[in-house]
This record gives structure tokens, sequence and C-alpha cells, in this order.
């Protein structure tokens, strides 16, 4: 669902109140998403968050971040009634965070395809484990699946056609 200036202006304003509750002096600007971790096809819009020394909102692999999307998107629904969706984003951390995990996707993939061998990735959110999908889904050598349960769930990549059905549990 495409947000509307009312639910823009709603979601930037109730993010401006957490990052003055926080004392943390940053500017919020709001963008379209672009890309996979800029929740492309799925969110309606990103509110961008600029500043000096930022590294606290964005917490050790993205949970604090998370935290502050989550509640953003709380707010919507509940205040507005909107389905709509807003991804938080801090000095581009989504972006460098997606790039990086291409590289490793294409990392392992090329490991996976030279040894015949599966590999699981660390635990990662859902959001993340879409981009690895994403990065390797036209790969002819491999195909990605994800396993376990909660915080606890991994990407794996295997060899295609090494036995059972090339779809694997997304």
């Amino acid at each position: 669902k495409d947000l509307d200036s009312e639910e823009v202006e709603t979601a930037t304003e109730f993010l401006r109140t957490l990052l003055d509750g926080m004392d943390i002096d940053a500017e919020v600007t709001v963008r379209e998403p672009e890309t996979a971790a800029d929740g492309e096809g799925r969110a309606s819009a990103v509110l961008d968050i600029e500043g000096d020394d930022l590294g606290l909102l964005i917490g050790r692999r993205g949970t604090t971040l998370a935290a502050l999307q989550y509640m953003v998107n709380v707010m919507l629904t509940r205040k507005m009634d909107s389905r709509a969706i807003v991804t938080v984003d801090v000095e581009h951390y989504h972006r460098r965070r997606e790039e990086t995990l291409q590289g490793l996707a294409e990392r392992m993939a090329d490991r996976v395809s030279n040894s015949g061998r599966p590999m699981t990735l660390e635990p990662m959110p859902a959001s993340e484990r879409r981009i690895i999908h994403i990065a390797l889904a036209e790969d002819e050598d491999v195909v990605t699946g994800s396993v376990g349960e909660g915080d606890e769930r991994k990407v794996v990549i295997r060899p295609r056609g090494s036995g059972g059905d090339d779809r694997y549990n997304r």
C-alpha cells in the first residue's frame, strides 16, 4: 500500500520525536525505496536519518535500527489504521549491508559450486535472508533455502541438482 502524505508526515514526526527523546540531533528525509534493502516491493517509503555519530541508532547488526523501524510501523498501524510499511535507515546502513550480503552470497556460492557441498550461513533476519535469496536467484549452480525457526533461521546454499527438489523451503 502506498503512504499518503498525512501518513508520511505522521511517521516522520513520530521518528523525530523518538530521536529528540533520545537527545539525538539528526535530520529525517523521505524517499522512495530503490533496492531490496530499502524494502522495494514491500515498503512504501524510506525514512532516512542523517547526522553525526549515529552508530548508536544502528546497534549491533542493525538491531536498534530494526526496533526503531518496528515502532514507527506499529504507530502507523495503530494511530493511522494504515497497512503501509516504512523502512527506517541510518546513513544508508541498509544499502551498505545489502552490498556486504551480496558479496557474501557470491563468495559462498562459489565455494558451494567448487566443493559440491552445501553451506549454512549465520542466523539473520528475514530482510537479510531475502537479500541472499535474491542475489543468488539467477545463479545456475546453486539454490538457496532457509532452515530453522525465529531468530535462529539461516540461509542454506547448496549445489543445484544435489538431490531432492531444487525448490527449497524459502
